[in-house]
């Protein structure tokens, strides 16, 4: 068995030793979203890789205080399938008796997809039950990639392999839509490069070395299992004034 399929198996144990310890004391996290992603120093612009972003989680909400009822923070750990990458559209093919007939095949003029199984964890803080920050760091191990240039196959004897294993840094924003859905919105940046690229000269280009991280932004709808549902009837405090005469 290879060592990153130990480290999966290792976190999915904790995972669910986590959640059947105490009920009582953790939350659970169904999660189910996208990503929009891009490669940065690919040559390419824009967050334009439409990709998955779904799994599980599990959250301990603490204070610091010992005792406390209410406890705004809390510290999280997920397991998630997650779809990166970068992609542009091929102007070329749609041209006819165009000068550049090398180019004009396909679809795409640059395809990446790449398919990870991703463990973040994360540090977060609660402001009055409705919106929830957090940071964090995340290991993703690449299980399947697809690249392409002008629908020919990357030849990676001249251009290195992406490193399967990517660390990223992580920014989190939650908000309450409905008891215990929640939408959240995520920034993700690699905090090594996957490979450095060398890009040979163009008309338009000089040619350059380049080191890549992966950037995406993902959307997703979260829903939380054990929490307490938001008691809706609110209940207002009538206070008489008394009449003066």
């Amino acid at each position: 068995m290879h060592i990153h399929n130990r480290t999966v198996i290792f976190f999915c144990l904790v995972f669910v030793v986590m959640v059947s310890t105490d009920a009582q004391v953790f939350k659970g996290e169904i999660i189910g979203g996208f990503n929009l992603s891009q490669v940065e120093g690919d040559q390419q612009v824009g967050y334009r890789k439409f990709g998955a972003h779904a799994g599980v989680g599990v959250m301990f909400p603490f204070h610091f205080k010992k005792g406390a009822e209410e406890k705004p923070w809390a510290v999280s750990m997920e397991i998630l399938f997650n779809q990166k990458g970068a992609r542009k559209l091929n102007y070329y093919h749609k041209l006819k008796d165009t000068i550049h007939a090398d180019r004009a095949a396909g679809k795409f003029e640059y395809l990446l997809r790449l398919n990870y199984v991703s463990v973040p964890v994360m540090f977060h803080f609660t402001d009055k039950d409705k919106w929830t920050v957090g940071v964090g760091l995340a290991y993703n191990r690449m299980f399947s990639s697809y690249e392409v240039e002008y629908d020919i196959p990357v030849n990676y004897d001249s251009i290195p392999r992406l490193n399967p294993n990517d660390f990223t840094a992580l920014f989190d924003v939650r908000f309450r839509i409905w008891q215990q859905l929640k939408f959240g919105f995520r920034f993700e940046y690699s905090m090594f490069s996957l490979r450095e690229r060398e890009f040979p000269q163009t008309i338009y280009k000089s040619a350059e070395k380049r080191k890549q991280y992966n950037n995406s932004l993902t959307f997703s709808l979260i829903y939380m299992l054990n929490e307490k549902k938001v008691d809706k009837e609110k209940k207002k405090e009538k206070t008489e004034k008394p009449y003066y005469y």
